[in-house]
């Protein structure tokens, strides 16, 4: 099988920047226009802002398999890893593998829009935050499905999760790929079945790159191990019944149930996959730290809950110049709203064993790191856009405050966790042998 895929994925040359939205969009047409014969572009719906989301088809096999690019707006590497393969699967019909491919070259064009004015920038985690956007969870197309949970309806879908649905209805998948990445720390996938060499094989490709696998605990509640840096998806009831256990109100935290749960019906497997896009070999150090894990968890508990008080301050400073328009307001009360469960879950914690420097370091500069930089941004950003419409004294003194608190959080971060950044073409060489392990082993049927 890794001959297979070394020959379809080829070899990425150097990449400097992320495509954004209209490049990748071109690029799509172009090929189209070279490849008809091979190539089809087609609108599956429009964002809330208007942006026609396009879906490009590619071979005519039997099996269907649908790639998802940036679920998470400020999440590209998805959009080169499309870029790519649809380069790669175009050049010869026998490497579709007997499937037909439906790549969604972005799902979120709005968010993505927000966040471009990094993708050619030299990546830092400092310079990235600066123009870093978010959505929150009611506005992330790929949590926004349908189900009932406990009696109530949940999920209103959003005109991209409405998209999303069409897709599936239409095709029936056998396989969805989700493309995702992480800001900082090691990779890893979520899938939602397996066997061991497929796992195996998943996180061969990131020992190959030389990015760590990731072997703390899963970022979505409810998620077992299947093995190092693998996890299965949950459900949504999986995810509410986990919530709830640690005390948080599982439909506070939550907006609709997941794609796996929409797809369900189709029996079709998913495919996540995480990369990072800074690397630090000290989140696999495994040396004692002679602090309990749970006390470690506490203190990111209470990291969370100052980010959270900071920002609900300044927001709540501001209530009479905010009119809930932006989306960085938007955004920034689900921040709060998300850092208060967070901290809950956290404290929750009664593992007694001791924590390794691996998992400390995590902790600080991973989670608490990560939460300080896209909150900090993404207020910077609305004290801006508020100055720009109301040019007040009170604005500019709030701008003047938290920007000071943000350039410690900076200084802290690039002091003692920059980070290495991960060259753009070894993280789309990952992500592309990822779909393909799985889309052969759907040729072959093994179990994904």
């Amino acid at each position: 099988m890794a001959d297979d895929v070394n020959k379809i994925v080829g070899v990425v040359e150097r990449i400097d920047s992320f495509p954004t939205v209209d490049e990748l969009s071109e690029f799509a047409d172009k090929l189209a226009e070279a490849v008809p014969e091979r190539v089809t572009v087609a609108e599956i719906g429009r964002s809330r802002g208007g942006d026609p989301i396009r879906e490009v088809r590619v071979g005519s096999g039997t099996r269907q398999v649908v790639v998802i690019g940036n679920p998470h707006p400020n999440e590209p590497i998805g959009m080169a890893t499309i870029r790519h393969l649809l380069g790669r699967l175009t050049a010869d019909d026998a490497q579709s593998l007997g499937a037909t491919w439906h790549f969604v070259l972005c799902i979120d064009p709005d968010g993505t829009r927000l966040n471009e004015g990094w993708f050619a920038e030299a990546r830092t985690r400092t310079g990235v935050a600066r123009n870093f956007y978010r959505p929150p969870a009611a506005e992330q197309p790929e949590w926004c499905f349908p189900t009932r949970w406990r009696g109530n309806d949940v999920g209103t879908p959003l005109p991209e999760t409405r998209a999303l649905m069409g897709l599936i209805d239409r095709t029936r998948p056998a396989l969805i790929v989700s493309l995702h990445n992480a800001d900082f720390g090691g990779g890893f996938f979520y899938t939602t079945g397996g066997d061991r060499d497929y796992w195996t094989g998943l996180t061969d490709e990131l020992t190959a790159a030389g990015v760590p696998i990731y072997e703390g605990e899963p970022d979505v509640p409810g998620a077992r191990t299947w093995a190092p840096g693998v996890f299965e998806l949950p459900t949504f009831q999986r995810i509410a019944e986990t919530l709830t256990a640690e005390g948080v109100e599982p439909l506070a935290m939550m907006y609709g149930a997941g794609i796996r749960d929409y797809a369900a019906v189709h029996e079709t497997a998913l495919l996540v996959c995480e990369l990072p896009m800074w690397v630090d070999a000290r989140v696999t150090d495994d040396t004692p730290s002679g602090h309990s894990l749970a006390s470690v968890l506490c203190s990111t508990a209470t990291a969370y809950e100052e980010i959270a008080d900071i920002v609900h301050g300044v927001l709540d400073r501001l209530a009479d110049r905010l009119t809930g328009r932006s989306p960085f307001e938007r955004a920034l009360i689900d921040t709060v709203r998300a850092l208060r469960g967070n901290a809950t879950a956290k404290r929750s914690a009664t593992d007694s064993r001791t924590a390794t420097l691996g998992e400390i370091f995590i902790e600080n500069y991973v989670w608490v790191g990560v939460a300080r930089l896209r909150a900090g941004g993404m207020l910077l950003r609305l004290l801006d856009e508020a100055a720009r419409q109301h040019a007040t004294t009170q604005i500019a003194t709030e701008r003047a405050q938290f920007a000071a608190i943000f350039e410690k959080w900076c200084t802290d971060i690039e002091t003692n966790a920059p980070g290495h950044p991960i060259p753009i073409h070894r993280l789309v060489t990952i992500q592309s042998a990822a779909i393909l392990i799985a889309a052969i082993r759907l040729n072959t049927n093994l179990p994904l």
